[in-house]
């Protein structure tokens, strides 16, 4: 995603000019397909796991096109919403670009894209959310789930025989794990301090323990912006917060916790020089790059000492983002330029294959001949197949929200304020929140 996604600058993959990086609508006259000449259709990806991956599944692509060429346009230091609005007010629209709690503020500038092949083989519910008035503006890009991502070899070392991450429950489970696998010699755990994995990702746990019926979240969510919830008060989120200090306490990077770099993280973990990592199954495209055969699953984030709570066995699932058009600034031959590119995507077998082989997506969707069987994947799906899932409350966040949490989470695992501050700062923003 969230993500996850956007707030990290991708490497500029391509070689491409400025014309073409920025390529959206208001070059309608010099990639209107007239005279033979190319339509090019730009692409705002954010996510860096995959930008690799990504820039060679386009090159393949353009190869196999006479009439479009797709060009990639890096986040140049921003997130992701924030480039989509710099882009917008330069006249400079993507093309194609994904998000997800930005849907409210951009689904007016969006394409229809009711009528696409894809719309029908989408699992069930995974419209829903880019649905309004009976028409789709979204495509899904894949089920994502995060949690406690783990090496399986260096907790098998640390509990002396086979892990079963059955057996982690709650929180003194947790730290009696936590103990294992530092007396074994290897370090603990790793906080990765991007914003969204803090503040999306993260936040996420506590906001989703809030209550088990939907209806009743997003209440939650309501309450929060109109100042009638307490935190300081609040169950579930104190016993979040007692999560998040055992993970700051056995940190890896704990002597400067805002150093780690996010491609650092897949490293340590696949090396083995620590057993676990708070992070979602789109890290596992790092982790095999070092260790393929390697096992890793996750564990569910336990906010409570009660083995029983609703969410202390369960792990995020979600659709983490949806690709959409620009449809304000873009022709209509770019537009339809971009609903083939994503079609292709998700319906031709050199598409299914970088999905699934490549990005490690999950498929959203039932047509998909090509299935995933990483280690990663297999522990999603044994979540899934026993309902054992939390929802993504996070896509319903105002698009500030998870950055803005992130910067107090920050300034906590800094050691730059303390509990009540970070307390008072994360409602304090709730309490303005749009």
């Amino acid at each position: 995603m969230l993500k996850r996604t956007f707030s990290m600058t991708m490497m500029v993959i391509l070689m491409v000019s400025v014309l073409a990086a920025c390529g959206g609508g208001n070059n309608a006259e010099g990639n209107a397909n007239t005279g033979g000449a190319k339509t090019e259709i730009s692409v705002l990806v954010g996510k860096q796991e995959i930008s690799k991956q990504f820039e060679e599944m386009v090159k393949e692509y353009n190869g196999s096109q006479d009439k479009v060429k797709v060009s990639l346009i890096p986040t140049a230091g921003q997130n992701g919403y924030e480039r989509i609005t710099t882009l917008y007010a330069s006249n400079n629209a993507p093309n194609i670009m994904h998000f997800l709690s930005e849907f409210g503020v951009m689904k007016d500038k969006l394409a229809d894209l009711s009528d696409q092949e894809w719309v029908k083989n989408a699992n069930s519910g995974t419209l829903d959310y880019v649905t309004e008035d009976g028409k789709v503006y979204g495509m899904p890009m894949s089920i994502e789930a995060f949690g406690f991502l783990y090496n399986k070899s260096v907790l098998d070392k640390a509990v002396g025989g086979s892990f079963d991450p059955a057996t982690i429950k709650t929180q003194d489970d947790l730290k009696a794990l936590f103990d294992k696998i530092k007396a074994s010699g290897v370090s603990a755990f790793h906080i990765s301090p991007v914003d969204w994995s803090l503040g999306a990702h993260f936040t996420n746990v506590f906001m989703a323990n809030e209550a088990p019926d939907h209806a009743d979240r997003v209440k939650y969510l309501e309450d929060l912006k109109s100042g009638s919830v307490d935190l300081a008060a609040d169950k579930v989120f104190n016993g979040w917060l007692d999560t998040f200090d055992l993970m700051k306490e056995y940190n890896s990077a704990k002597d400067s916790p805002l150093a780690a770099q996010y491609d650092d993280a897949p490293i340590l973990l696949a090396d083995g020089e620590v057993g676990m990592w708070f992070m979602g199954n789109w890290a596992y495209t790092q982790i095999k790059e070092i260790d393929p055969d390697g096992e890793y699953g996750f564990l569910p984030v336990p906010v409570s000492n009660n083995a029983e709570d609703f969410g202390n066995s369960k792990i995020s699932v979600g659709v983490p983002e949806y690709w959409t058009v620009d449809a304000s600034q873009s022709t209509p031959e770019e537009q339809q330029a971009s609903k083939d590119f994503l079609n292709w995507m998700v319906s031709s077998e050199k598409g299914q294959d970088y999905y699934v082989n490549q990005f490690g997506f999950l498929p959203a969707y039932s047509n998909f001949t090509t299935k995933p069987s990483d280690p990663v994947s297999q522990s999603v799906l044994s979540y899934t197949d026993a309902e054992q899932t939390l929802e993504w409350m996070n896509s319903y966040y105002p698009p500030e929200a998870f950055p803005a949490m992130a910067a107090s989470m920050q300034k906590y695992l800094a050691g730059e304020t303390d509990r009540a501050g970070l307390t008072k700062e994360i409602q304090a923003y709730w309490n303005q929140a749009k």
